[in-house]
C-alpha cells in the first residue's frame, strides 16, 4: 500500500482519538449507576455522584432523566439520595449523621436531588482531665 497524505493523517488521528476516549472515559467514571451499585429493581436508574465538603460533610447528587413521570423520577431519585446518603456514612463508620436535601428540582426532563449528610457528634470534645 501506498503511504498517502490521508493514510498518515488517519495513523496520526487515530491514536490521538484513543487516548482522547480514555480520557473523556475516566473523567466520568465517579458517576455511579443507583440500580447497578444497589442491586435495585426500579423503574428508573438514576445516576449519583459523592463530594467530600470536609472530614465531617459530605455531598449526595442524585439525577433522573427519562423514562418514567415527573412525580415517579422525584420519588425515586430522593429515595436513591437517601439510600447512597446511608450506604456511604455507613461505609465511613460514622454511627450517627443527619440528612438534610439542599436541593430537589425538576429541569424539563430531568430531576435533580442534592442532599448534604453532616457527622452528628464530630465537633465534641472529650473534657480535659486535668482539670
Amino acid at each position: 500500500m501506498k503511504n498517502t497524505p490521508l493514510r498518515r493523517l488517519t495513523q496520526l488521528l487515530l491514536p490521538t482519538v484513543a487516548l482522547a476516549t480514555l480520557a473523556l472515559g475516566c473523567a466520568t467514571y465517579a458517576e455511579h449507576s443507583y440500580n447497578h451499585d444497589y442491586h435495585q429493581n426500579l423503574p428508573t436508574d438514576p445516576n449519583y455522584t459523592i463530594r467530600d465538603l470536609d472530614d465531617n460533610r459530605f455531598q449526595v447528587e442524585v439525577f433522573q432523566g427519562a423514562p418514567g413521570t415527573e412525580t415517579d423520577r422525584a420519588v425515586y431519585v430522593k429515595k436513591a439520595a437517601a439510600s447512597v446518603a446511608e450506604n456511604e456514612a455507613k461505609r465511613r463508620g460514622w454511627a450517627n449523621w443527619d440528612l438534610n436535601y439542599t436541593e430537589d428540582t425538576n429541569h424539563g426532563w430531568m430531576h435533580i436531588v442534592t442532599a448534604e449528610i453532616t457527622r452528628k457528634n464530630a465537633a465534641e470534645k472529650t473534657p480535659d482531665l486535668a482539670h
